[in-house]
């Protein structure tokens, strides 16, 4: 692997993180009240199109994050419509 490569992955991880203490929190207070449903599906969007360019492009960091974080995104929005 190249050290661009290496730099992906690291992106990956920092950038998935960010959204772990907010699933987390949600999951365990059964509280989302704060977070806007806008905010949530202006989100799921902007994940599903920078995934869709990371499979065109075969950027596998890329698409590792963004996998991750569409996950995530489901996720808070799923608490956002049941609690």
């Amino acid at each position: 692997m190249k050290w661009r490569d290496y730099l992906g992955y690291i992106g990956v991880v920092t950038g998935s993180l960010t959204f772990v203490p907010q699933v987390w929190m949600a999951w365990k207070t059964k509280s989302v009240g704060d977070l806007s449903i806008w905010m949530l599906l202006i989100l799921l969007t902007n994940v599903v199109i920078w995934l869709i360019y990371g499979i065109t492009g075969k950027d596998k960091a890329m698409i590792l994050a963004n996998s991750i974080i569409l996950v995530l995104s489901l996720l808070m929005l799923y608490f956002k419509l049941t609690f």
